[in-house]
């Protein structure tokens, strides 16, 4: 099955997003060609609301890397707050039909500050003082206080989540958001975190000339592991010194879109790993694994890398780079890991590595706010 790893997101335009992935085959290696492909957001790792379906339709795939804007032709599932009551002091039961026609089935949920009830859990306080009701045919909910009278003033709301055409008053909801992305029909899991579209969105409205200074921030990109692979690789015409083909190592790829708030990459920190295999062919040939950051404009090429192959466990290595990034370009940062060489009729290991964490020490624009 195809694997897929989250490259970034970033806003496209007055109502649209941009998203970035690569796609790599059972082997490790970039796919070519097209993918039909669904994009899904969900305010939780998993399982949670369903916020936002898109179908992408058959997405080009080049070596891997492909690109689509989204956000215009999916189907948003905002949450809706409205008013069901302010109480009187007098009144203990409260009723109101909701304003939409069309209410996603589960999302009804009731507050006034200090009782909450929702469809799934019920009441907060187990209905003793508090209860709640709705009707999906009459689209009815009914808040119930029972021995006791609410005081004056208290608003008891209901919010409920109802389809509309659109992302962007899903991304106005101050709440995590989670891309779930099936490939020819199969979810490529585990989700991945959005997290870039609130810099993103608050950059996209700042110009150019209203930046006047510079300021840093850290950007951490952790957990990024990246193994690899001991018997993968692609075969190659070229014989070792008694003549037998070997391969050559695989590597990993992940590719993250950098927010367009960043002006300058101060330096980048990353923790890695390499092991090293020593080879019979040719006779005591070391193998080491490598790991290798890249700095990519918008046209994905390369403005500034750097490479590690020493033979270490754990260890943290920072770079000073001070790479200018052009104002609201699509940025992105590459990371490799890379193995030694294979040979499978010998049964031989390499070397390989493994990433744990990445940091930019960047300078933001101070125009913009976030």
């Amino acid at each position: 099955m195809a694997g897929w790893f989250w490259a970034g997101v970033l806003w496209a335009g007055p109502s649209e997003l941009n998203f970035q992935g690569v796609l790599l085959d059972a082997s490790g290696n970039g796919v070519t060609g097209t993918r039909a492909m669904t994009l899904k957001l969900y305010d939780a790792a998993i399982g949670g609301n369903l916020l936002y379906t898109e179908d992408l339709g058959n997405v080009s795939v080049n070596k891997g890397l492909y690109s689509v804007n989204f956000g215009t032709n999916g189907t948003g599932n905002p949450k809706v707050t409205e008013t069901v009551a302010i109480t009187d002091g007098t009144n203990s039961t409260f009723q109101k039909i909701l304003s939409n026609t069309n209410v996603i089935a589960g999302s009804v949920s009731v507050t006034d500050g200090t009782y909450s009830w929702d469809q799934a859990n019920g009441s907060s306080d187990s209905g003793v003082n508090f209860d709640a009701s709705y009707s999906s045919s009459l689209r009815r909910i009914t808040v119930t206080y029972y021995g006791i009278v609410p005081t004056v003033g208290k608003t008891v709301a209901v919010s409920y989540r109802s389809p509309i055409v659109g992302i962007e008053n899903v991304l106005l909801e101050d709440a995590a958001r989670w891309i779930e992305v099936s490939v020819n029909g199969s979810v490529q899991s585990p989700r991945q975190k959005l997290l870039t579209v609130p810099y993103a969105v608050r950059a996209s409205s700042v110009a150019p000339e209203g930046v006047k200074s510079t300021r840093k921030v850290f950007l951490p990109i952790k957990r990024f592991n990246m193994n690899g692979y001991l018997n993968a690789g692609f075969p190659i015409t070229t014989s070792d010194i008694v003549g037998q083909l070997y391969h050559k190592g695989s590597s990993k790829i992940g590719v993250f879109e950098l927010p367009s708030f960043i002006k300058k990459i101060i330096s980048l920190t990353v923790r890695y790993t390499n092991v090293s295999q020593t080879v019979s062919f040719p006779a005591g040939t070391i193998r080491n694994g490598s790991v290798t950051l890249t700095i990519l404009n918008s046209s994905l090429a390369s403005i500034y890398s750097v490479s590690y192959s020493d033979v270490v466990s754990n260890r943290t290595a920072a770079v000073y780079c001070n790479v200018p990034i052009e104002f609201g370009s699509q940025s992105s940062l590459q990371i490799i890991s890379s193995t030694g060489i294979y040979r499978p009729n010998q049964e031989e290991s390499l070397g390989y590595s493994t990433i744990h964490s990445v940091e930019m020490e960047v300078e933001a624009h101070e125009a913009v706010s976030w």
